[in-house]
């Protein structure tokens, strides 16, 4: 899916277990990554395969696309000028589905990270809290803030690494009224989509998310200062107030 993936596990398991993760994050991209020609999407979008007709896991995807978009009043959606485009779920989707594999072959210790969308589970190798870093938008080799996720989801959104690509599904236009927009939560899948979500928004983003029960969310604007809800402020911590990104 253009992005790099990293599995790291604390606990002693198996070889074959890692292995495992990646053959299904494999099967997802050959599924559902729009730069193949020969995943299903890219065939729904050609008009060579009927949705219907393109097997489980992408009725499985549909099926979720279909909750989020009335769970979103509309903002996110799987189809967008009739083409299918589920990209701002499948992330969030396949770190689930590698953290439910590890979880099976026994692993209690171990953080997903899927292109800057992260999944912990309980401690790292100096059995002390993850640690993930917002990065910044701006400045590639600094980060925005720092949050300690034990056990907890963390996913941004934004244009600074592919340019305008989230578009405002109730507009059809393209999102640009912030820089990046994180949520964090319980569930990779939830914090995927509400980052999309919260970023196609822009200024009614926090506003969204607050009325989510369980997750924070923190905006980093144009003019680099930073906002968040008081659900990222329980879970994260607030900076003194006139620290900037860092």
């Amino acid at each position: 899916m253009g992005m790099p993936i990293t599995v790291d596990v604390v606990d002693s398991v198996r070889g074959g277990v890692v292995d495992a993760v990646f053959a299904d994050l494999n099967l997802i991209d050959r599924t559902f990554s729009p730069f193949l020609e020969t995943s299903a999407v890219s065939r729904i979008n050609r008009g060579e395969l009927a949705a219907a007709d393109a097997g489980a896991l992408v009725q499985q995807v549909l099926d979720l696309c279909r909750l989020y978009e009335v769970d979103t009043d509309g903002y996110f959606t799987a189809w967008i000028g009739g083409r299918l485009d589920p990209s701002g779920l499948v992330k969030g989707w396949a770190i689930d589905r590698a953290c439910s594999i590890l979880d099976q072959h026994g692993c209690r210790n171990y953080l997903v990270d899927a292109g800057g969308d992260v999944q912990t589970r309980g401690r790292n190798h100096d059995r002390q809290p993850w640690r993930v870093g917002i990065r910044h938008p701006i400045q590639r080799d600094r980060v925005a803030r720092v949050v300690h996720p034990e056990g907890l989801a963390v996913a941004t959104s934004g244009n600074y690494e592919k340019g305008e690509h989230i578009v405002n599904a109730r507009t059809g236009e393209r999102a640009n009224g912030l820089l990046s927009f994180t949520v964090v939560g319980q569930d990779i899948l939830a914090c995927d989509v509400y980052a999309t979500v919260g970023f196609a928004m822009g200024a009614e983003g926090l506003a969204f998310v607050d009325r989510k029960r369980g997750f924070g969310a923190y905006a980093i604007h144009h003019d680099l200062s930073a906002t968040w809800n008081p659900g990222f402020e329980a879970i994260a911590g607030v900076p003194p107030a006139d620290e900037p990104p860092s």
